[in-house]
């Protein structure tokens, strides 16, 4: 028997069992609930994979072998607000462009 079959034959029964009119399909490798979405009725379809390693909650960007306990610090440095103003011919240009507009 495969790694995780039993496994994954209860997981697809509880799933089964939470969703009215869902079923077993393709010798019970996937699971079909059917629902309805904008009046027609649909197939949303289950197939369930044991993984080759397991991970630790919170692992989820990690690379295989590598050390996931590594600390990373960060320099605070603040950053300088400059307000820029526009310039006399950015104002007129935008200006004309609103009255052009009719704005």
């Amino acid at each position: 028997m495969a790694r995780g079959a039993v496994a994954k034959a209860e997981v697809l029964k509880k799933i089964q069992n939470s969703f009215e009119g869902a079923f077993l399909y393709n010798d019970g490798k996937e699971l079909r609930i059917p629902m309805m979405e904008d009046g027609e009725q649909v197939q949303i379809k289950v197939a369930l994979t044991c993984a080759k390693d397991n991970v630790e909650p919170g692992q989820d960007n990690a690379i295989p072998g590598a050390d996931i306990n590594k600390k990373i610090e960060f320099e605070n440095t603040s950053v300088e607000k400059k307000v820029v103003k526009p310039t006399e011919e950015e104002v007129k240009n935008v200006n004309d462009l609103l009255q052009a507009l009719g704005l």
